[in-house]
């Protein structure tokens, strides 16, 4: 996906906004860049941590579900939506995603949270 220099920009501004803790700016910035580009997996992915980060879980889900739609084979934008899911006791759809990932790729990262799984290091 090609962004103008204006999203860029404004990109930039939010992961400035981010850094500095200012995570209310740095959401208002990244839903002004999601309204004007729906499409852009990376800025509803980037949305979805700051919300998540704000505890707005709901958003922030939709937000993940957005990017991985979008880019399916991203494995971060996937093992955020799966953790996010984890940690709010949506086991079934984190155990969802994880199996729909791994359906077309390896990850290291799922291959751990498995064998960890598996040998009763998450809390269930």
């Amino acid at each position: 996906m090609k962004y103008s220099d204006e999203e860029r920009g404004q990109f930039a501004l939010a992961q400035q906004r981010s850094r500095n803790n200012d995570l209310h700016g740095t959401i208002e910035i990244l839903s002004r860049l999601v309204a004007g580009k729906p499409r852009a997996a990376m800025f509803n992915a980037t949305l979805a941590n700051s919300l998540k980060a704000v505890g707005d879980i709901t958003p922030a889900i939709e937000h993940f579900r957005e990017a991985v739609k979008l880019v399916p084979n991203s494995e971060p934008y996937s093992l955020g939506l799966f953790h996010i899911l984890w940690e709010h006791g949506r086991r079934d759809e984190a155990f969802d995603e994880m199996n729909r990932f791994m359906e077309n790729a390896n990850s290291a990262d799922y291959r751990t949270i498995l064998a960890d799984f598996n040998m009763g290091r998450m809390d269930l």
